[in-house]
């Protein structure tokens, strides 16, 4: 009858198992050019490999355009149904008319309110036609053409 071989403690199982694992050996097309950005490194020859089918490209490229379409689609049809079992509709509905209501109301409340809200009207317009005029000034400001001097034409006779 033989004696059975005592185990490791976990600790040396442990770190056996982490040495094992984070050993990586590095492709030899990355070792290659990463040698190739080191200044007067030894040259070494490019691995030969073979590029991957065209098709494999186009395939995957459309499987990740369908997920992304599939996923979006999905995402927008839950948006709407809890949308709709909240009645977004007729909050929407309300939030839409909420200006105009209140608008009337100051109307009602403000006998010169609307005179005023017209001449803001007015300013916001002319406003608008300051705001453009300054961006041109700075765009043209900051604008330097490329003028040639006249006499620098070189004339072959």
């Amino acid at each position: 009858m033989s004696t059975p071989m005592p185990t490791p403690p976990p600790e040396e199982l442990l770190d056996a198992a982490l040495r094992h694992e984070l050993r990586w050996e590095a492709p030899p097309e990355l070792t290659h050019r990463l040698l190739q950005l080191v200044p007067n490194a030894a040259p070494t020859p490019a691995p030969a490999t073979a590029p991957l089918p065209r098709w494999r490209f186009y395939l995957a490229i459309g499987l990740i355009a369908l997920a992304v379409l599939v996923s979006m689609v999905g995402a927008a049809y839950l948006y709407q149904i809890v949308w709709f079992q909240l009645g977004a509709g007729s909050l929407i509905a309300q939030l839409e008319a909420l200006p105009a209501r209140l608008l009337q109301s100051l109307y009602e409340t403000i006998p010169f309110a609307r005179e005023a809200v017209s001449i803001a009207a007015l300013i916001r317009d002319q406003l608008h036609w300051v705001l453009l005029a300054l961006v041109l000034w700075i765009l043209l400001d900051t604008w330097q053409p490329e003028l040639k001097p006249i006499g620098s034409r070189s004339s072959s006779s």
